[in-house]
Parts: structure tokens; C-alpha cells; sequence
């Protein structure tokens, strides 16, 4: 069995690791590790958008500090940049309503830090551009659900089209280079999914570098609900959206623009993306929580059942010390349990790919899925855990 055979079916996280592997020994070397691989800091939860689908409406409406992020929380977070990799300056809101955020950025970046942020693009007039840009900004994504103003504006409501169609097309003129990489996020929805191809000819007209197309999978109460197009089997439907989706990705690589895509039906992994074994994520008030999805629990919707996401918190910034949290019972019992599963579930993958037809190498999958030890309370019922 060759390599690529051997890549193909292992899941995703491990074909990053291999090739993140690759990439750092080709001088022979790795570089010094950092505790965390992520810190996911929300410099803001307050938004200028009244977006259709946003999970955070009715959150944002009663938040202290006008939703930013207060400089005692980013102070308790300085002393430890130089054990991050990287820092996403984003949350449930518009981080450029932020006004330290190119203070922020410049310091992460100084302490080695690769640095972005996901916006919406309204305010990235050529004044802001030019703050981040200068501060080092390493990475930016713009979320765009819209191939057409029409469209565009039906779902960011309070939002301008041609306005941030020229903020972005104005990234590829000012920044160095490639850097900073640039993306668009385009939430799949039953009110856009007709307009995927148009999305991708849009991010080639703008001179973005990828777009990432995103499942509506994060829901609270009634916000979000209702929009999402994956279920928990495949059906015809199912079916010719994956066609569609497929389409556009060719047509996304005939015009040297990357993409992402998510699944349309769970396939449980044994860690998310998100991968709270060497990540975190800050609230803008400064509370400690394994991803944003834990830090603003409440009802919600898994795979079509009405279910309860759990706040889970670790310990609150500035009053609690991070190393503290980091090292708290109830975030160790997050990476522990992780830990765990990747180990079984990798085991399992290795033990049935030796001496396997093709087909005992998909039953060995379906099996190591099976066998896999319980997730941790609330990422039991959260779609990035099956790949959605």
C-alpha cells in the first residue's frame, strides 16, 4: 500500500499534521514549539450587521463594554504571546470595531505570532486597511454571502455591497505580495446555494486567494435556524447539491483560487478543527472557554433535533491567571479526553489499514468512528465535531 493510499484514508487532522511535518523539517529543523498552536481571542462580540443567520443577534443586544474587548483582558494575555502560534483576532462580532486592534495585531506579530481576523468588510476603508496591513497582519478573511448586491444584502442586512467589494478588491492592491493571504467565507444557505459558481468568478474578480464555502451550522435559539442544508443522511437532494458544490470547486481550480468545503452529512471525527488539546478561546470579557461555540451556550439545534449547548468556562481574564486555567480540572478533562480519542481512533485506523483489502479499510473507518470514547459535554451536539 502506497503513502497516498495511507493519506487518503486517515482523517483530515492527521494529513495536516503530516504535511505541517513536511513542510518545517525541509532545513533539517523544526522550530521551538509553543504551548498553544491557537489562541482565538474576541476583540469584539458587537457587530454593525443585522445579519439573517448570525447566532449572536439577541446576545449582543444586552453586552457590557458595548461588546469590546477591555485592555485588562488583552493585558492578561500579552505576557504569553511568545508561547502562541497564532492569534485570530475574531469572534462573534466585527473585530474592526476594535479600536486597539492594529495595537493588538503589532504586538502579537512582534512576539512571533501569525496573526488574522474574520470581517465583514463594511468598514475596511483604505485608512483601516493600512493600520492592519502595517501591523503585520499575516492573514484576512471576508465574509461575503452574496454574488450580487440583490442577493448580498438580503442577508448582510444593514451592509453594502459595492463598498466591500472595493475594500477587498483594495487588499490586493495595497498588501506586499501575498501577504496577507486573503479568503472570503460564503455560508451556505437554501436563500444562496444557486449563486456558488457566481461566488467563485467574484473572488477571482477581486483578487482573493480562496474562498471557503461554510455550512450555516451554528444556531442559537431561532437565529440560524432553518437555513442549513445538510442532514443526517445523504438524499437526492443532498446529492445534487454535493454535484454543485463540486462544480464550482473545478471551477474555483481552473481559476487558481483555493477552496474549502465542509460535509453535508456527520462524519464523526475524533477531534474538531478547533482542537481544544493546544487551543483556546477568550471571550471579549475576558471569559476562558475550549471554542466560541462553549463560551455562549443555550438552545440550539443538532442535526435537526432541538437540543442544549453548555457553557463551559474555564476561569475569567484579567481576574484568573491563563497558565491557571490552562492547567484547571475542567480544561485538562477536555484535553485529556481528546487525547484519548485521537490515540484509539489512530490505533484503530493503523491496526486495520496493515494487510487490509480496500474494503476492510472502510469498514476499519466506520469502525474506528464506532469505538471512539464519548466526546466532552456539549461537543456531543456541535456540528464541527462531525465535520459539518
Amino acid at each position: 500500500m502506497t503513502l497516498n493510499d495511507l493519506i487518503s484514508l486517515l482523517p483530515r487532522f492527521l494529513e495536516r499534521r503530516l504535511a505541517a511535518s513536511r513542510g518545517r523539517a525541509i532545513h533539517g529543523k523544526f522550530p521551538p514549539k509553543r504551548r498553544w498552536r491557537l489562541l482565538q481571542v474576541e476583540s469584539a462580540i458587537a457587530c454593525n450587521l443585522n445579519c439573517v443567520m448570525c447566532p449572536w443577534r439577541k446576545i449582543t443586544k444586552n453586552v457590557e463594554n458595548r461588546g469590546l474587548m477591555q485592555p485588562e483582558v488583552w493585558n492578561a494575555i500579552r505576557p504569553h504571546l511568545s508561547e502562541i502560534k497564532s492569534v485570530d483576532f475574531t469572534g462573534g462580532g466585527e473585530p474592526l470595531l476594535q479600536p486597539k486592534l492594529p495595537e493588538w495585531i503589532a504586538e502579537a506579530k512582534a512576539a512571533g505570532c501569525e496573526t488574522g481576523f474574520l470581517s465583514n468588510g463594511l468598514l475596511l476603508d483604505n485608512a483601516k486597511l493600512q493600520q492592519v496591513l502595517a501591523a503585520g497582519l499575516d492573514w484576512i478573511c471576508i465574509s461575503i454571502d452574496g454574488a450580487d448586491a440583490r442577493m448580498y444584502e438580503k442577508i448582510r442586512i444593514g451592509s453594502n455591497f459595492e463598498k466591500v467589494c472595493a475594500n477587498v478588491a483594495n487588499i490586493a492592491e495595497l498588501r506586499t505580495g501575498s501577504t496577507p493571504k486573503t479568503m472570503i467565507n460564503f455560508v451556505l444557505m437554501d436563500l444562496n446555494i444557486h449563486q456558488m459558481e457566481e461566488m467563485v468568478r467574484l473572488t477571482a474578480r477581486l483578487g482573493v486567494d480562496q474562498i471557503n464555502f461554510k455550512q450555516c451550522d451554528v444556531i442559537r435559539d431561532t437565529s440560524g435556524k432553518g437555513h442549513g442544508l445538510f442532514g443526517v443522511e445523504e438524499t437526492k437532494e443532498i446529492r445534487r447539491l454535493k454535484k454543485k458544490l463540486a462544480k464550482a470547486r473545478r471551477l474555483a481550480k481552473k481559476l487558481n483560487i483555493k477552496t474549502t468545503a465542509f460535509s453535508f452529512t456527520p462524519a464523526e471525527q475524533p477531534v474538531c478543527d478547533q482542537d481544544p488539546r493546544d487551543s483556546l478561546f477568550i471571550r471579549y470579557d475576558g471569559l476562558v472557554a475550549p471554542c466560541i461555540n462553549l463560551a455562549i451556550g443555550g438552545p440550539t439545534t443538532f442535526l435537526g433535533k432541538d437540543v442544549l449547548m453548555p457553557n463551559v468556562h474555564f476561569g475569567r481574564l484579567p481576574h484568573d491567571d491563563l497558565m491557571d486555567l490552562w492547567h484547571s480540572e475542567t480544561c485538562q478533562s477536555y484535553r485529556q479526553r481528546f487525547d484519548q480519542r485521537v490515540k484509539e481512533y489512530d490505533a484503530a485506523i493503523v491496526a486495520r489499514l496493515m494487510g487490509s483489502s480496500k474494503a476492510g479499510r472502510l469498514k476499519g473507518l466506520q469502525e474506528a468512528r464506532q469505538a471512539l470514547p464519548t466526546p466532552p459535554p456539549g461537543c456531543n451536539v456541535c456540528h464541527y465535531l462531525y465535520d459539518i
